[in-house]
């Protein structure tokens, strides 16, 4: 504790008591109790998740600083004198804040087995609005694994806009390629494909009346025209291609 004593200044340190013990949560009274400059002492700045509640910010400059996720409502005051130039203003007003952390934690998911079980609560608290479809297409679009393209699909109804589709067949392709190269590359064997590729087609059964299940029933259709079993745990073997077109058909 002496070294932060030596430090700072014995106004700094009264300034950090102050915002200590102050009990409201307003940005505003709290950086008038620090001494901060609202004109210099935002700008570059990573405010990220910041609570701008009721707060005033005539006359702030937040020249170039990161503002995402910022919660703000009615009473936050934003006028002319407000610098946001360069700034990412992607605010989220109160009334959506409970559904926005709901989503962060989707994101901050470990695994699969978490990232489903938040996906479920999601859907179980806010339903599939156009708001989460929204962000669950955005999510999957940005997946960094098949698997994780799937958690989605699991959830996501199976009618979507056309730009919706687009999205997820192209993060479709580019995941299938990603998980098939890493899997010969491991054993550098056909046969490792073959086991992804059924591994694929069985999650993609795990959900009915989701996207899934409708590329599910696609991979059927395309099993049926090569006159093979209907049933893809049978006698017929996935191969790539048929994932490749299945996944072309997202949206028809």
């Amino acid at each position: 504790m002496r070294l932060v004593e030596d430090i700072l200044t014995p106004a700094e340190l009264e300034a950090i008591q102050l915002v200590s013990n102050s009990e409201t949560p307003r940005f505003d009274i709290l950086v008038e109790l620090s001494g901060l400059d609202p004109r210099r002492d935002f700008t570059y700045s990573d405010l990220r998740r910041l609570n701008l509640c009721g707060a005033d910010l005539r006359g702030y400059n937040f020249t170039g600083s990161d503002l995402r996720l910022c919660a703000r409502n009615d009473r936050t005051i934003i006028d002319d004198t407000t610098v946001l130039t360069d700034a990412q203003t992607d605010w989220i007003e109160l009334e959506a804040l409970p559904i926005v952390m709901k989503m962060q934690e989707v994101e901050t998911a470990s695994g699969s087995d978490r990232r489903l079980v938040v996906l479920n609560e999601l859907i179980a608290e806010f339903g599939k609005s156009a708001h989460v479809v929204t962000y669950m297409v955005s999510a999957a679009s940005k997946a960094d694994s098949l698997d994780e393209f799937i958690d989605f699909a699991l959830f996501l109804p199976q009618n979507l806009s056309k730009g919706h589709a687009r999205m997820l067949q192209t993060a479709a392709a580019k995941l299938l390629k990603k998980k098939l190269s890493r899997s010969k590359s491991r054993t550098r064997r056909d046969t490792t494909i073959v086991f992804a590729l059924e591994a694929i087609s069985a999650r993609l059964q795990e959900s009915k009346g989701t996207l899934a299940a409708k590329i599910f029933g696609y991979l059927a259709e395309i099993a049926d025209t090569k006159n093979q079993s209907v049933q893809l745990g049978g006698t017929y073997n996935i191969e790539r291609a048929d994932l490749e077109k299945a996944f072309a058909r997202i949206g028809q």
